[in-house]
């Protein structure tokens, strides 16, 4: 500022020091008309009139004695109510444009008090402005800075406070329900989907919140889920969170990985069976783990979203590794081998007989020629010794549990 310019505004905020009361309430009400939701909420209120009372009286004086504003502090109000819009989850938006609206008042607020003052509308009213700007960029920085702060920690503390009463729910018999509804704010009287989330690979930990957030908005857009869902972190790169669904719930896992693979999002998803209340809550948390168990074991070629429909049957017996193979070994024989070979004979088999025992059906999921289907299976049921007029339930299981799992050469076959 010019020295000319400089008195001009210093003997201008002067005389209206005594008016600072008035442009103070003059602030205040442009803010809660614009932002309602402070007015509804007393505490609120108050601190933003205290604000508003403390960052005008600072800036008036300041400006009046000529003090540099690009060095004043935020007033404790203002900091106080940053930290608290925080720990409601108001948008750090909501609190900028607080400040853009009062700055506007203000300056309205000044210039309608200094109708009958020699006050150049020229260059004195400009610097005025510019002065005006430069204390709010100030002190927006500071609140912004407080609010992120106080975010950083509540996010934190409720993170931990939910992971709490999700080990409760988990291991605990008895919990009390409402308690943890409270704590979590999710309901556990419903139906609910547990989903199990994690990302692979070198990915920079500082996109891995983003990249959750927006698998979570896909998977919950896909599926129409419009409740808040529950989620917790279980390390760094690793999510479980839960869904209020229907009864009817379901999801198509390929259009979802479909969905993510196009927005370029690395994370790989196990969704759970639909169960309800507190029982159900534990039960498809446990089913999502054994998906997600089935879908690391499966390997690199496994769907990145694999969902419980898709693999309940082998989900029920997957709990004891050692009966499992037991029961592979002994079904196939010779064609349970770990090599490329006998996969491509037992997928072949598979989808022949998921397929109805169609060869023509066959043919065309595996992109092959019927006669090359004919010949793996007969193959296949040579190595196994069965006819294909034989029961072959039991065939058919083990076929499954192959296919999500991973063979000798660390590949599964291609669905």
């Amino acid at each position: 500022m010019s020295t000319e310019s400089n008195a001009t505004i210093s003997e201008v905020v002067q005389r209206l020091l005594p008016q600072r009361d008035a442009l103070t309430a003059a602030v205040t009400e442009a803010i809660l008309r614009e932002i309602p939701e402070f007015a509804h909420d007393a505490r609120l209120m108050t601190l933003l009139e205290a604000a508003a009372s403390e960052n005008i009286s600072a800036a008036m004086h300041a400006i009046s004695l000529g003090s540099r504003l690009d060095l004043i502090d935020a007033p404790a109000a203002g900091i106080e109510h940053a930290r608290i819009l925080a720990q409601r989850e108001v948008p750090i938006t909501v609190l900028l444009r607080a400040y853009r609206l009062g700055q506007t008042r203000f300056l309205e607020g000044v210039f309608e008090q200094t109708r009958d003052i020699e006050l150049e509308h020229g260059s004195g009213a400009l610097e005025l402005v510019r002065a005006v700007s430069t204390y709010i960029d100030r002190i927006s920085d500071q609140v912004a800075s407080a609010y992120e702060q106080e975010r950083e920690l509540w996010v934190g503390s409720k993170a931990a406070l939910r992971q709490h009463w999700v080990n409760q729910i988990l291991t605990e018999g008895t919990v009390d329900v409402a308690q943890a509804e409270g704590a979590m704010r999710y309901r556990l009287s419903g139906w609910h989907v547990a989903v199990e989330a994690w990302i692979e690979g070198n990915h920079d930990s500082a996109n891995v919140v983003g990249f959750f957030d927006r698998a979570t908005a896909m998977l919950k857009r896909i599926t129409h889920v419009r409740g808040e869902h529950l989620s917790v972190p279980t390390d760094g790169f690793q999510l479980r969170l839960w869904l209020p669904v229907t009864h009817g719930f379901s999801v198509d896992g390929s259009e979802l990985a479909q969905a993510l693979s196009e927005a370029g999002v690395p994370v790989r998803m196990a969704i759970g069976a639909v169960r309800q209340g507190v029982t159900g809550f534990r039960s498809s948390a446990r089913t999502a783990q054994k998906v997600k168990s089935m879908a690391l074991s499966a390997g690199a070629s496994a769907p990145a979203v694999l969902t419980h429909g898709e693999v309940a049957p082998i989900a029920l017996v997957i709990d004891d590794p050692d009966e499992v193979e037991h029961f592979v070994s002994q079904t196939l024989k010779d064609l349970a081998l770990p090599d490329l070979r006998s996969d491509d004979l037992r997928e072949t088999l598979l989808t022949y007989l998921e397929a109805n025992r169609s060869y023509h059906v066959a043919a065309s999921r595996l992109h092959v020629h019927r006669n090359t289907v004919h010949y793996r299976v007969q193959q296949a049921m040579d190595q196994v010794g069965m006819e294909l007029s034989a029961d072959t339930l039991a065939l058919q299981l083990a076929l499954t549990i192959c296919r999500w799992r991973s063979n000798g050469t660390g590949q599964v076959s291609e669905r």
